[in-house]
Parts: C-alpha cells; structure tokens; sequence
C-alpha cells in the first residue's frame, strides 16, 4: 500500500513540475522491476535524436518539443534495456510515460554465441558456456581480461609464471594456456606470442560480455582451441556517452595508478556510429622478502583503439573497421636505476601490438546470414633476458599474424545449417645472440568447418559438426568431429553431452621464447626435430537447474569433463656435451599421452533485487598415463586438484554497492630448478585462499545534471596470501613462482560518466 501511495505521489509531483511549463513537454520515470525508480538510467528518443539521464528520483524531462509521435527507450546498468515506446504528443501538450527495466538475472538471460557461432539465450544454447558479463566487470572494477577472469567462472584459472616479468597464463580445466584460444568477435586475431601479454593489457572498458567454452572448441576454431576458447565480445555503441577512470593505490606498499577512457557515440555524420577507448597502467615493482631483487616486476602499459560501424540495406548488413594499439614494458630483477647488462639479473620485455580488423555481416534473407572477417596483426617486442652483467642477453622478436574468415548460416525447416572456411598466416622472428638462438619460422592453417543445429523438438536439440585442417607443420589433413546434444527435461531441468575432438600442431607458444634465469644462467624451451601434434578427445555431461519463486532465483548446475590427449608434449633437459656453456636447454618432445578428468560445480542465487551470491568448485585430476622425462612425475605441474571461488553482492541503502569475494587454489607440484636450491626438485605447494572487497557509491551531482559519479574502494588480498618459500638472490630460479597475481593492495578510484 505504501509503495502504491508513494508510486502516485511521484505521478502527481511529477505533472504538477510538467504542468508548470507552456512549452510541450515529455516526461516520465524509469523504475526496476520492483517499482523502485532508477536514478541514473539513459533515456533515448529517436527521431529528433534526444537524450537525457533520469535524475535521483528516476524522473527525465524532455522539453520544447514539436508535436507527434515519439518512440523512447530506456538502459541502465545491470538491467535490460526497455522495449520501445511510443507516445502521441499535441502541440503545448504535456505527457508522462513510465520506463520499466528488468534487472539482468545472473547470467541467465544472457545471449552467447560462442558454443555454436549462433545466438542463443544461456539456458538454451547446446553447449555450455559460462559468461562474465560487462556490468560485473563495471561493479568489481575488473579493468583487464587477467582480472575479468580471475573468480569469475569455474575451471578458468589465472596464473602468474615468472618472478621476474610476471607474466600471466590462463588455464581452462587444468590445462595450459598453449591449448586456450582467445577471440576478438569469434576471430582467432590473438597469437600465441601475444596471449600471454594480452591478459594483462586488453582492457574490459569496451567489452559486452567474456564467453567461455572449455573443452573440444577446436571444431569451430581450429587447432589452438584443445582446451577451449575465451570469446571478447565488444559493445556496440547506444548513445552517446563519455566515461572517465582513474585509479591510484597501492600493491604492498608500492603505488600503481591506472586511467581508463571510453567514448561512444551512436549517430554519426554519414549514418556511422564508433567508439574509442584508452587504458593505462603503471605498477612500482615490489620486493616482497627484502633480498634486492623484485617479486612483482615494474610494469607500464598503454593500450587504446577504435572501431567505426556503419549499417546498410535498412539495418540487414553492417560494415565495421577497428583498430588498436597495445604498449606494454616489464622488467624485473635488480638495479632498476641501471642498464640490464649492468645487473646480477634482468628479465625485460618491451613490446608494441598493432592490429586492425575489418568485418562484414549481412541478412541476405529471413533465412540466411552470412560474414566476412579479416584481422591483421603485428607483435614487435625486444627483450633483455640474462644474469651476471651479461652484455649479449638482448633480443628481438618481430611476429605477424593474419586471419581471414568467411562464414554462412542458412535455416532449412529445423535445421541450421552453418559453414565457413578460415585461413591463419603467422611468422615468429626471434634472435637471441647470448644463447646461439636464430628462430625464423612461419606457420600456415587452413581451415573448413559445417555445424548442423537440429530442433527435432522444442526441448531437444543435437548438434553436429565437423573440422578439417592442414598445417604447414604436418602432412595431410586433420579431421576434428565435435557433438552435442542439449535435453530440457521441463523449464528447470537441462541436460547437456558433448563429445568432440582436437589437435595441436607443434607451434611457437609465447613462453618458448621467454629464457627463465635459473641459477645465474638461462633456461630455454625449443620443440624437437620431429615433434608431432598432440590429439584430443574432450567428454562432457552437464546438468543445470534454474528457477525462481517469491522473489528468490536459483541456478545450479555440475559439469563432469574429461579430456584425452595422445602424443602429448613433455619437456625433457638436453644434457649432451657440446651444447654451449652458460645456459640450460628443456626440449619438448611427445609423450605417450595424459587425460583431465574431474566436475564443476556451480551454484548462484539472487535474494530479491538487492542481495546475490555465486560460487563454483573445481575438482579434478590432471595425470600423465606414463612418467614425464624430467622429474618422473604422473601429475601435470601446476594443476591443483581444487580450486573455486564465490563472491557476494549487496546493494544497500544510500546507492552503495558492496561485493566480496574470494579465490582459492589447493595444493600442486611445481619444478624448483637448482641455483638458490642444490638440486633440481619436485615441490608441492600449499593452498592458498585470496579475499577481496570493493565498496561503492554513485551519485548525481546537483551541479552537473548531465554527469554520474561513482566513487569505489577496492582492496585486494584482504590477508596477504602469498607464496613463503620465494627464492633469494642472484640465483634464484625466477620460474618457481606460482602464489596469487597480487599481494595486499588497495586501490582508490572515481568514474565518471557524461
């Protein structure tokens, strides 16, 4: 009854302010589902092309207005956008209209498009996809893809390799980040050279949502997708708008700050609409134990792009041209005031990404949709890796990529019938003179794959599809056969299987070129004369429930995987004579084979429209079926059986939002090379546990009506869990690090959006 009277009481003051005015005016109120008003939220008329934002009451006025019909829609954050509405307006006319938006259920009305390149709302697509949409990003101030995915979905974790550099990697259900593919739109633009830097550089400020397929990707995007795909999907622009980042903090007492830009702007001269962003980042290094030498290295970043859209054909095709450039210097070691060749130990790394794309989609019929894609891209990077004031240790890396895609989609009655073919160039340059290293190798993949979707009924759907692929590295071609089936048993029950096939050719991943400092000397990678590709076989069941009931709304789900690899690829050390002085070679070379196995568990639930909670748990196996070459070792380094996260949300009173959440890594092997220790060994880790909090408020201010401000604290790594056994000095292995990517920290940031 109260929320009736208050409802009207916001009408009657809203016509008595609009009924003040001689001129015609339009206003309204936007609320939520629950009736509250939004304050904050965009309201858009078309045609004049208006906006405003709705005030702190949830009120927006649109004033001298010519009379008749208009059509208005409304978007905030974290809440679906509205359907349009139309209203008739007279000459000195006054009229009021209320906008509602329903809030975005946790993931669940989400589309994905990733498991089968076709639309589907979350809980009805056939292959299971976890999704980390753009306002979690937005609420948490994730600002990097590294961050985006760290306790963010089950199965997916973010790991730091190195002491020096910090380079990052992303695992997907145990298996390394060479078997990961991440994707710009469903293009493969990413290399493997640049996947590692491009975790902690491609910013989440432009981005919709963060797909995530984990197993058996391979038949829709080639051989880089063993252990599944990470998708970037980018937000087309809405309106106009104008956001601004800033951040300072501080990561063990060291400060880093960080700036971050997106514009966006729908109606263009020429009918274009575009957007462009920029992002920072600077980070001290840190020394964590005292022993002069950094645990975190000193890390500069500069990224930014833009990408210009144009519709035509009355909206059936689009036409999108973007570019961007991605800056990035890390180093670290000791002596930070002097060159690299006069240090114990440098690990430096300065490179430069540039890249463009170019996409064409169109709606040739109510039946038939067709692509076109192409992305061209250039890694430069030069490097300093070495110790004991070694003045050789430079290098230099130069590596282009190419990426070309067609694909079409055509429904016939009950089946979606999808193909494409897609072709990927790319060279690696490398030249290392301290360690007789010349590296010149390109790499060529051919592609075509089909997909057929079939609805026999409205509650099962199968899917089929099939991959052949030819690279420069093997003779003949690879076929790679992929199935799923998805089973509504009612409107809360689904049952999911997947069955599908992969390869990997033997390729140049990023950390093959990175020479770790072990001991005063260096440690290098190379794959074998020979070296075939590894095979694989992934095996899923999941079962998700969801439902909701007075007010409450619950998702629950398990994924049993399993995944085969056959000639897997294992290091061993070379230790014949005559190999050189001064540093240590680990040779990659085909094992007989290993399997991951284990289950997900995943389970969200939203208390109302102010109060959620999420959480998932891996448990897993990751084994070798016969002993690695090099410690004699049946389970995968630096795979924990256990691992999972939660977070928990709560909108309070007064427009303040809190989340907290927590990471956790179980125990793992890892190698520990000799230099600081006397022998090489085999360690086991103990688990670790990282709780984070952000808290924060957004305001109007009366000044500014035009402007949102949002103010927020984060504090990462609430009690400091960190790796205790760091090794000291100039001998140190820098590979044996595997803690949390963050020590204790605190950033304080304001955002706002014009």
């Amino acid at each position: 009854m109260s929320q009736t009277l208050a409802g009207w009481a916001v009408l009657f003051v809203a016509a008595v302010r609009l009924s003040a005015s001689s001129t015609s005016v339009l206003g309204g109120l936007v609320t939520d589902d629950a009736g509250a008003p939004l304050a904050g939220a965009t309201v858009t008329v078309e045609e004049p092309p208006l906006e405003t934002v709705t005030d702190v009451d949830g009120r927006f006025r649109f004033a001298d207005l010519a009379g008749g019909t208009y059509r208005l829609r409304a978007r905030a954050e974290g809440y679906f956008e509205s359907p349009t509405a139309e209203i008739e307006l007279t000459e000195e006319a006054h009229a009021f209209i209320e906008l509602r938006l329903r809030r975005k259920e946790p993931l669940v009305q989400a589309i994905v498009v990733t498991g089968t390149r076709t639309p589907h709302r979350l809980t009805e697509a056939p292959v299971r996809t976890d999704v980390v949409p753009g306002f979690v990003c937005e609420r948490r101030a994730l600002r990097t893809l590294a961050e985006a995915l760290t306790g963010t979905a089950s199965g997916v974790r973010v790991e730091s390799t190195c002491q020096n550099c910090g380079f990052l990697s992303v695992r997907l259900n145990g298996l390394q980040g060479q078997y990961t593919q991440i994707l710009e739109d469903g293009l493969p633009a990413v290399s493997g050279l640049s996947m590692v830097y491009a975790l902690d550089q491609i910013p989440t400020d432009y981005l919709d949502a963060i797909e995530v397929v984990k197993g058996g990707a391979s038949a829709l995007y080639g051989p880089s997708a063993v252990g599944g795909v990470i998708n970037l999907i980018r937000r087309e622009p809405r309106g106009r708008s104008f956001t601004a980042d800033i951040q300072s903090g501080w990561q063990r007492g060291r400060p880093e700050s960080s700036f971050g830009g997106l514009a966006q702007a729908e109606r263009l001269p020429g009918g274009f609409s575009a957007d462009a962003w920029i992002r920072t980042l600077r980070r001290t290094q840190v020394d964590r134990d005292g022993d002069g030498f950094s645990d975190v290295p000193r890390k500069q970043t500069h990224s930014g792009g833009g990408t210009l859209f144009r519709r035509f054909d009355e909206g059936r095709a689009r036409l999108s041209a973007g570019v961007n450039l991605m800056d990035d210097f890390r180093r670290g070691g000791d002596g930070f005031d002097r060159p690299p060749e006069q240090t114990q130990i440098t690990e430096m790394a300065a490179s430069r990404r540039y890249a463009g794309t170019l996409r064409w989609n169109q709606t040739v019929t109510s039946s038939t949709v067709y692509s076109l894609a192409s992305s061209l891209a250039y890694l430069s990077r030069t490097t300093y890796y070495g110790a004991n004031f070694d003045p050789r240790a430079y290098g230099a890396t130069g590596n282009p990529l190419w990426v070309s895609e067609a694909q079409v989609a055509h429904q016939l009655s009950r089946h979606t019938l999808t193909g494409g073919f897609q072709f990927q160039r790319e060279q690696v340059r490398d030249s290392m003179p301290a360690y007789h290293r010349q590296y010149r190798e390109l790499f060529r993949n051919t592609g075509l794959y089909m997909q057929n979707e079939f609805r026999p009924a409205d509650r099962v759907v199968p899917v089929g599809g099939l991959r052949a692929d030819k690279s420069n590295t093997l003779e003949g071609w690879v076929w790679s056969p992929r199935g799923n089936l998805r089973v509504a048993l009612n409107e809360s029950w689904t049952v999911r299987l997947g069955v599908a096939t992969g390869f990997r050719p033997p390729v140049i991943f990023e950390e093959d070129l990175h020479v770790t400092q072990v001991g005063g000397q260096g440690l290098l990678l190379e794959n074998a004369p020979g070296l075939r590709e590894e095979r694989s076989l992934s095996r899923t069941l999941a079962v998700d429930y969801v439902a909701s009931a007075g007010g409450w709304f619950w998702q629950v789900g398990a994924n049993l995987f399993w995944t085969s690899l056959s000639g897997v690829h294992l290091f061993q050390e070379l230790k014949a004579p005559g190999l050189g002085s001064g540093y240590r070679r680990l040779q990659r070379v085909n094992g007989a084979g290993s399997r991951v196995r284990g289950v997900e568990f995943d389970a969200g639930c939203r208390f109302g429209a102010r109060f959620g909670a999420r959480g998932g748990l891996t448990v897993q196996q990751a084994r070798y079926d016969e002993p690695e070459p090099d410690f004699g070792s049946l389970r995968y380094f630096r795979a924990p059986n256990r691992y999972g996260y939660l977070a928990a949300d709560a909108d309070l009173p007064g427009r303040v939002a809190l989340t907290i959440t927590s990471d956790f890594t179980g125990s793992m092997l890892v190698p520990h090379y000799r230099g600081f220790i006397a022998e090489d060994r085999l360690e086991r880790t103990r688990s670790f546990t990282v709780w984070s909090a952000i808290v924060s408020r957004t305001w109007r201010p009366a000044s500014w009506p035009g402007v949102r401000l949002r103010l927020y604290c984060r504090l990462v790594n609430l009690s400091d869990s960190f790796q205790p056994d760091l090794d000291r000095g100039p001998l140190r292995d820098s590979g044996y690090f595997y803690g949390p990517t963050a020590m204790r920290g605190a950033v304080l940031g304001l955002s706002a959006i014009f």
